[in-house]
């Protein structure tokens, strides 16, 4: 891949140079081995190293470092210091901005998420559902130096943490059992891992309006988590407080917890939704 003048008036252009960079079958083009170093650069915030790039993806490590080069030349990557360490670029966070902008749900979300952040000073997340699964949308960090960090974009199963029991807790209990239907995992010693078990939490967690998980995902993280919903009165999600497993017991929980509850019924107001949240058929 090289950079070429696109001509008066216009910006680089990424244009073809050779057969390599064709995808043959079953092999990976150019483009697409760009845009997988973009998310890994992206999901490294301290940054990562061609070496370590080509080991995690696979690509050959003079394709890696041609690649991130051409990349940085564009703007959607930078060095870091003088380690040879690749982050992400201003035209990433450019894009960002724009596709935040245009992101009704986070503008919906922010400020709430954002009020939370600055009471209890532990960061705080955005999960939405997808079907059986969870995804942690976006956040806003806390300035404590230890941090229990989600990674964003990553599909999750909802029997993991306390956003997965919130969202849980917030839908039908018919499809609760189609998703305890596919197996309970034992991601650490506090693991609920016993069907009853789990259905007598998630009808504690409803009367109390959200969830808490402390060492039951991650042995050092904790969460408090409510359900949001849509206008169509599903549960879209849950707002989530993320915070090391250690600092859970200095918070006054049951305040922290209806806090949290409190933000994810404003949340689902502002997505048009009209009914009390609660989920028992």
């Amino acid at each position: 891949m090289t950079v070429e003048d696109s001509g008066p008036g216009n910006g680089p252009a990424v244009r073809e140079r050779s057969d390599d960079n064709r995808a043959g079958p079953g092999r990976p083009s150019v483009l697409d081995r760009a845009f997988v170093l973009l998310e890994l650069v992206a999901a490294h915030e301290e940054g990562i190293g061609v070496r370590e790039a080509a080991r995690q993806t696979g690509i050959d490590r003079s394709a890696v470092s041609r690649i991130l080069a051409q990349l940085e030349e564009l703007g959607w990557v930078e060095q870091t210091g003088d380690r040879g360490m690749y982050s992400t670029g201003h035209r990433l966070f450019s894009l960002v901005a724009v596709l935040r902008d245009r992101d009704s749900l986070w503008n919906a979300a922010k400020p709430i998420l954002q009020e939370l952040v600055d009471r209890y000073n532990e960061s705080c997340y955005l999960a939405v559902r997808q079907h059986h699964r969870l995804v942690f949308r976006d956040k806003i960090d806390c300035d404590q130096t230890i941090r229990y960090v989600l990674e964003l974009g990553k599909p999750f199963r909802l029997t993991t943490g306390a956003a997965g029991a919130a969202i849980l807790a917030g839908m039908p209990q018919s499809e609760v059992e189609l998703v305890f239907a596919e197996g309970l995992e034992r991601y650490t010693p506090n693991s609920i891992t016993d069907v009853r078990e789990y259905r007598e939490t998630l009808e504690r967690d409803r009367k109390l309006g959200y969830s808490v998980s402390h060492g039951r995902w991650v042995r050092n993280g904790a969460g408090i988590a409510a359900p949001f919903f849509d206008a169509s009165g599903s549960c879209a999600g849950a707002v989530t407080l993320s915070l090391p497993g250690y600092r859970l017991d200095m918070l006054p929980i049951e305040k922290a917890g209806q806090a949290v509850a409190d933000g994810a019924r404003r949340l689902s107001r502002r997505l048009g939704y009209l009914g009390t949240g609660e989920r028992t058929e």
